[in-house]
């Protein structure tokens, strides 16, 4: 037997065991200290993400502006953006904001959910009824083009592109029952009256019936608060033609047609309710078209061959009223009283009554007037010019006061078509007698108008005429837009009591869906961004609260001056979202004036969770106020100060624009840039 010298000595045992645990222990501390720093780690690689992707969208925003505010349809830009980390992408229903203004002193107009893609919307107006708002589908965005719809009365259109601030680059596309037409600005094309026609841009044209007709030519950009304008472009027939513009003021007139042009003014005569009026005869071999200027608001009326008729627009901007200027052309007044009374018509040394509910007509122009003239009524009417027996007029409805509505009078024509939308909320009616009128062609978003006859100082509840999208899936919403199933972007207008008028155009509100571009990126917090959206640069880092780092670009003074031009970027439809580096190729598509006149009350709203930081941003000057100091919240006492003030009690993503009372030189203009955004090739 052998005998083990082996023994175990307990202390060094002790000793391993001790530090084997020690190193344990020194290692769960230190993984302990690095999860605890991990966040912080996370938020300095957050911070990196998000100051990076600032800078890159900050050179974006220069080119953005540029393009928007100084280019024309065709300038291009090209911006790359390389992402540290994270995933850029369009978010096309989340972006958005609106602007209203009141053409009134003292009137107010607000909205709420004209962006939400459902058919509810709200409007406020405190000071007077509000009798009617009217809605239109601006078409903003690519592949959503300007659908346009024959009447079956008619025989043959013919069309021009409209102008506007800019003009298209190359020539618009138009469709009709599969058959492509290229149309270049100073063209006309006659189209057939028995299909829809699809364009790629807005278009000025006549629907057309026999030989003969007339019809009040509307502006390339009407005046909001009395629809008249200072230029017309005109798709003529062949044939002969007169043109009458008129006004109440001194007049000069700049025209061209087929290679020829002239300068005329006309001075108003100093006589007591006479206006002043230029007009012009022409006789063409060929349709082409006739480009007038005025330097002042002025109506422009169209008629070819020896008969015809067409309701008048009243100096309110609307066709029932107690105002018109009549025409001087020869032909007849036809007189529309709907309503309880009888109304008393007058002009310069006559006039003549008609009965409630009845029209009554005369001969015009009465001896002793040699221009047009201004026609007063003792209660609201439906004004008509017209020559010969036949013609063609769509009738104005009685409760909106224009030509889409759910009351209408006949106007003593021999045939009439109602026409209701499939929404039962508004209808238009056309008159016609024998073979002969004409009408002009409106896009089947033009105008929809509803009747709401309230007076409320809280919110009224409407609802669009158009197909509610709430719940439906992004691509089902796209194709609604550009089907016009539902406004891509909208122009409300707002109809009510102002003075003695019932139907005035009191104030316009624009409502612009417009796509944001978003960086996504994650730190110890998911869901955060740097996103692009309607000019600013906005994002939720840290801790997912709103934070503006580039406010929307407007232009303000000397003075009560404010102007802005919204850029409404849109993806093409093969623009990816991606990881890598990504191109933006930016193409200014159109650039279009909404508004340029004088407005008594500006507003400005934002779509989405930035509305309270943009209001807030925008009014950081407030703060050197010593007024706003004094007295917060007190707009009337704030006499120190020009600029936007956010109004909380009216929701805090709205704000106004403040001049102390002052009337304000607006200037509003649109420009819609398509982005096609790719993968950078390597």
């Amino acid at each position: 037997m052998i005998s083990s010298n082996l023994h175990r000595d307990e202390e060094a045992v002790s000793a391993a065991v001790a530090t084997v645990l020690l190193f344990g222990g020194v290692i769960s501390i230190i993984g302990i200290m690095l999860l605890s720093l991990m966040p912080v780690i996370q938020e300095l690689e957050g911070s990196l993400k998000r100051n990076d992707m600032q800078a890159q969208m900050q050179i974006m925003g220069h080119e953005v502006t540029q393009l928007s505010e100084s280019g024309i349809p065709g300038d291009s830009s090209q911006v790359q953006l390389i992402p540290v980390d994270g995933e850029l992408r369009w978010d096309r229903l989340r972006g958005g904001m609106w602007y209203s203004a009141s053409w009134y002193e003292g009137d107010t107009f607000r909205i709420r959910g004209a962006l939400d893609l459902d058919r509810d919307i709200e409007v406020r107006h405190a000071e007077s009824n509000v009798q009617a708002i009217c809605y239109e589908d601006m078409r903003l965005g690519p592949d959503r083009p300007f659908l346009f719809t024959p009447i079956s009365q008619a025989e043959k259109v013919l069309v021009t592109p409209k102008h506007g601030l800019t003009i298209p680059l190359g020539p618009v596309k138009i469709n009709q029952a599969g058959v492509e037409h290229s149309l270049s600005i100073g063209e006309v094309l006659q189209l057939d009256a028995d299909s829809q026609i699809i364009s790629s841009h807005d278009l000025v044209g006549l629907q057309m019936k026999g030989e003969s007709g007339t019809t009040i030519i509307p502006p390339s950009k009407a005046h909001p608060a009395t629809g008249k304008g200072q230029h017309w472009v005109i798709p003529m027939p062949a044939g002969n033609s007169v043109v009458e513009v008129f006004t109440d003021d001194d007049l000069l007139v700049q025209w061209e047609i087929n290679g020829q042009s002239g300068i005329d003014a006309i001075v108003q005569s100093a006589a007591v309710r006479l206006a002043n009026s230029w007009s012009k005869e022409v006789n063409l071999t060929e349709s082409t078209i006739l480009e007038i200027v005025t330097d002042v608001d002025a109506h422009l009326m169209f008629t070819h061959g020896d008969n015809g008729r067409t309701s008048l627009l009243s100096e309110d901007g609307n066709y029932v009223s107690k105002y018109f200027i009549a025409p001087h052309s020869q032909g007849y007044l036809n007189v529309i009283n709907p309503g309880e009374n009888s109304a008393t018509i007058t002009w310069r040394n006559g006039g003549f009554s008609v009965p409630a509910n009845q029209t009554g007509s005369v001969s015009w122009p009465p001896a002793g007037i040699d221009s047009a003239a201004t026609i007063e009524s003792s209660e609201n009417i439906i004004l008509q010019w017209g020559t010969g027996s036949d013609g063609m007029s769509m009738i104005p409805a009685v409760d909106t006061g224009q030509i889409t509505g759910k009351i209408f009078m006949e106007d003593g024509t021999d045939n009439y078509v109602n026409s209701t939308s499939e929404f039962e909320d508004y209808s238009s009616k056309l008159g016609y007698s024998g073979d002969d009128g004409i009408v002009t062609l409106e896009d089947e978003g033009a105008m929809r108008c509803i009747a709401i006859d309230q007076t409320a100082s809280g919110w009224i509840s409407t609802t669009l005429p158009w197909n509610s999208l709430n719940g439906l899936p992004e691509g089902q919403i796209i194709s609604s837009w550009q089907s016009g199933l539902h406004p891509a972007s909208l122009e409300i207008t707002l109809i009510g009591a102002e003075s003695d008028a019932t139907h005035a155009n009191l104030a316009t509100a624009w409502a612009f869906h417009i796509s944001r571009l978003t960086y996504e990126f994650d730190t110890s917090i998911n869901g955060l961004e740097v996103a692009w959206s309607s000019g600013a640069i906005v994002t939720n880092h840290p801790e997912l609260n709103p934070a503006i780092l580039v406010g929307p670009i407007d232009r303000q003074g000397p003075g009560p001056r404010f102007s802005a031009t919204v850029p409404s970027l849109h993806p093409t439809k093969t623009s990816v979202s991606g990881t890598g580096d990504m191109n933006l190729d930016l193409e200014l598509v159109m650039r279009e004036s909404l508004a340029s006149t004088t407005a008594f009350d500006v507003r400005r709203g934002w779509v989405g969770p930035y509305g309270d930081a943009i209001a807030a941003w925008s009014s950081n000057n407030l703060e050197s106020s010593e007024d706003w100091v004094v007295s917060p919240g007190r707009l009337d006492l704030l006499m120190d100060y020009t600029g936007w003030v956010p109004i909380p009690s009216h929701g805090p993503s709205e704000a106004v624009w403040h001049t102390a009372g002052q009337p304000i030189q607006f200037n509003l203009q649109i420009s819609s840039i398509d982005v096609h955004l790719t993968e950078a090739s390597s």
